[in-house]
């Protein structure tokens, strides 16, 4: 009984619960996943479905709920990149081995969030904003997480002597 349900509501709204997952999501590969999602829900839910009349509102809020929950995840989410920029060219007499080796007990010690940054930014030589491209979060984060990671570093370095 509830699967015959469930299909007379996909037929009945799955095209048009799709074309809201595309316009919110802009994506058809997204729309798709979303619109497979949240008949899932309604699966799961079907026994709280209402009437014919209401259906397609209640199916609309799941499915505009579930696409705004994606829309913000994706702002937390890397996005990938065509391809990592390529750091600068280290100076004359710099070993990048060396600088490794000093900083890696340091970034062993402090939080995930700093450790990417840190690693990225002091090890692997890139600049704050191509950092907070590889990482997907603002320049101004970077700037923020690289300020405490030196504040842990001078302490670790004062603790250290």
């Amino acid at each position: 009984m509830s699967d015959d349900r469930l299909v007379e509501l996909y037929r009945a709204y799955g095209g048009a619960v799709y074309a809201r997952c595309r316009r919110l999501l802009g994506d058809a590969q997204a729309a798709e996943d979303a619109a497979q999602e949240t008949f899932l829900r309604v699966h799961r839910h079907l026994a709280r479905a209402p009437d014919a009349r209401q259906a397609l509102r209640w199916i609309y809020r799941i499915a505009t709920n579930y696409c705004l929950n994606e829309l913000r995840n994706r702002r937390h989410r890397p996005q990938p990149v065509e391809r990592l920029p390529e750091p600068d060219p280290l100076p004359d007499g710099v070993d990048r081995l060396a600088d490794r080796d000093l900083v890696r007990p340091i970034v062993e010690q402090v939080p995930e969030k700093l450790r990417a940054v840190a690693f990225l930014h002091h090890v692997d030589g890139l600049e704050q904003a191509e950092v907070a491209a590889v990482l997907g979060i603002s320049r101004r984060t970077v700037v923020n997480r690289l300020a405490e990671f030196a504040a842990r570093a001078r302490l670790a370095a004062r603790a250290g002597s």
